[in-house]
Formats: structure tokens, sequence, C-alpha cells
């Protein structure tokens, strides 16, 4: 029995480490999984932004979403229209 002493040291220091890595791979793993739901999140916004922007490109040829985008962004106003100003406070 007195031989063996180190093989009682070694296995109590193997499941140190043991559970030391352990903590470290768990930590790793979850800062893994937190950065997948956030590109996951990027990936829907940038699809989304895609299909937003193709189908404004679509639009661009119809002459009715011409005329909207003249009105709202430039102010533009087809005659016979009344244009009216707002001042802010």
């Amino acid at each position: 029995m007195r031989c063996f002493w180190w093989v009682g040291v070694f296995c109590a220091l193997a499941l140190v480490t043991y559970s030391h890595g352990m903590e470290r791979r768990e930590a790793a793993f979850a800062e893994l999984q937190f950065r997948l739901s956030e590109m996951q999140q990027e990936y829907l916004l940038a699809v989304q932004e895609k299909e937003d922007m193709t189908l404004q490109i679509a639009s661009q040829s119809d002459p009715a979403w011409v005329e909207l985008v003249l009105l709202r962004e430039m102010g533009v106003v087809p005659e016979g229209f009344l244009k009216v100003h707002f001042k802010s406070l």
C-alpha cells in the first residue's frame, strides 16, 4: 500500500485537470452558441434588406412608384395640387 500513494495523487490531479478543462469547454461552447445566434439574426436582417432592395429595384420602372418617390422624398407636386409647408416649433 505504501508504494502506491502516487497513484492516488495522480488520479486526483487528473480529476482536477479534467474538471477545469470541462469548465473551459462549456464556457467556450456557450460563447459560440451566443455568437451563432447573433449571426443568425444578422443573416435574417440581411435577407430582409436584400428582399426589400430587390423589390425597390423592380418597382423603379413602375410609373406609380416613381411618382410616389417624387412626392414623398423630393416634395415634387403635380400641377393643380396645393403644396403645404408646415413650420416646426
